[in-house]
């Protein structure tokens, strides 16, 4: 039997060859002049992969008997993925200037980059668990990267353990899924099955893995102790760069499923939405720590994200893709002032810290209040705009109970939202300890969160031609892709 497809065409894979290739020059030229050249080489890789997907754009490809389709939507995605490294760059060079393993660093990144790549770009759940490895292995190093910090230690073991039981019961599905259908193609889930039984076994366990990756409740035990303990850049990127990797794999598969597969897929997404939005909001009302409210806070907003997956006929496709911009921004804008305001590892920045803020840094504070707004879903910010349009497409299609609770939860993340700009705006100066002194001048991370903040605005002041920009790469047809 031959195994070797017959389009092999190498060609789609343009963008994650350059990133293979940028990666391992990174880990080449790490002992060359003290490594001076890895931060712009890096850099320069990122630049060309986005250059290829921009080539590839309106144009497609498809290759490796079809195991790799590059359409707009999953450019798209990879844009936005490729977007989060830029930002977790400039994140990392202020974060971690004089490292001896930077080379390391960023060549994971790129490898991760390579991982979510796979994800955006396939129909098959083989392609897709080999993509989740690559991811889950560069992420599982980086969490631990500063090994002389106790918490990042333990944090990546947990990330580990977890990871790995949640990647085996994704792949004891997809073998699942296989017995019942006898493929790994994800058309088969909307044909009928000679064993019904065996598919919605299977199909239950890899959305229990997905659910993982996502931090969606009841899965995400990792996630606080994961973030706390990881580099502040690497939580930012690991915050919102695998969301968008598996939230393109899930709309693939609620695009696929069929019959009692759709309910069940329905069923499993409501559960986890629900429990998301209530579990996460609730406990961040709780929490001390900025970072551990911030990792509770991307638990509910994986909630919200999943109300999008109810509704793709009725537009949920562009809903989540606005939503996935949005947040790039307002999250990792949090998280770039988190990191301008203390480098210090091992030592988590509590809420108290920030008190009297305001009266120090006038133009920090405004940046993080910002932030939280949008966080938070208050006008004028993109994070109105962002829920507005995803609990719209889920009353259309019907799920106005969820959209009630998710309502609900939104008004209860106000408490903890707000209460940051309030202890900044609203606490005597000298409350809070535990900031490192603030530079003064022009800095490259003060000038991306000013970018940010931008965005953040833009995208609240016109929402209509982002969202737009963003369904409509789900309705256009390239043609033989």
């Amino acid at each position: 039997m031959n195994m070797i497809p017959q389009d092999v065409n190498l060609y789609c894979l343009l963008p994650e060859i350059i990133l293979l290739a940028g990666a391992t020059t990174l880990l080449f030229i790490r002992g060359v002049g003290r490594g001076k050249g890895i931060v712009p080489a890096a850099v320069l890789t990122v630049f060309a992969a986005l250059a290829a997907v921009c080539y590839l754009w309106d144009q497609g490809a498809h290759g490796l008997g079809g195991l790799i389709v590059k359409d707009n939507s999953a450019l798209m995605f990879q844009v936005l993925i490729l977007t989060t490294a830029l930002i977790s760059f400039v994140l990392a060079r202020d974060f971690l200037p004089d490292h001896k393993n930077n080379g390391e660093y960023y060549s994971l990144l790129l490898f991760s980059l390579i991982g979510m790549g796979i994800m955006t770009s396939t129909r098959d759940l083989l392609v897709i668990f080999l993509g989740i490895e690559i991811l889950s292995l560069s992420l599982y190093v980086l969490v631990g990267f500063m090994k002389i910090v106790r918490a990042g230690m333990e944090g990546a073991v947990k990330y580990f353990l977890l990871g790995s039981f949640a990647s085996a019961l994704f792949l004891l599905g997809l073998a699942l899924s296989y017995g019942a259908t006898g493929t790994t193609n994800l058309a088969a889930f909307a044909a009928p099955s000679a064993a019904p039984a065996l598919l919605l076994a299977g199909a239950a366990l890899m959305l229990i893995g997905l659910g993982f990756k996502i931090a969606a409740a009841p899965f995400h035990m990792w996630a606080p102790d994961a973030y706390e303990g990881a580099p502040v850049c690497v939580a930012a990127f690991m915050s919102v760069a695998p969301k968008i990797a598996v939230f393109a794999v899930l709309l693939r598969f609620g695009t696929s499923v069929s019959g009692p597969g759709q309910n069940l897929f329905s069923a499993a997404v409501i559960f986890m939405s629900v429990a998301s939005m209530v579990i996460g909001n609730f406990t961040a009302l709780r929490q001390a720590s900025v970072v551990r409210m911030l990792a509770y806070s991307g638990i509910a907003q994986a909630g919200y994200i999943l109300i999008g997956l109810l509704a793709i006929p009725e537009g949920g496709a562009g809903a989540i893709a606005f939503y996935l911009m949005v947040y790039i921004f307002m999250n990792m804008g949090a998280f770039a002032s988190l990191a301008y305001l203390s480098r210090r590892q091992g030592k988590a920045l509590r809420i108290d810290d920030l008190a009297g803020l305001a009266s120090r840094h006038p133009w920090h504070a405004f940046a993080l209040a910002v932030f939280m707004v949008s966080l938070a879903g208050i006008p004028p910010t993109g994070g109105f705009f962002a829920k507005f349009y995803l609990f719209k497409v889920g009353i259309e299609a019907g799920y106005l109970g969820v959209v009630l609770i998710a309502i609900v939860a939104t008004i209860v993340s106000f408490f903890y939202y707000l209460r940051i700009v309030m202890v900044m705006y609203m606490t005597a100066e000298g409350e809070g300890e535990g900031l490192l002194p603030m530079r003064t001048g022009v800095t490259m991370i003060g000038v991306m969160i000013a970018a940010i903040v931008i965005m953040t605005f833009l995208t609240g002041i016109m929402p209509d031609q982002f969202f737009r920009s963003a369904a409509t790469v789900f309705t256009v047809i390239i043609p033989g892709v």
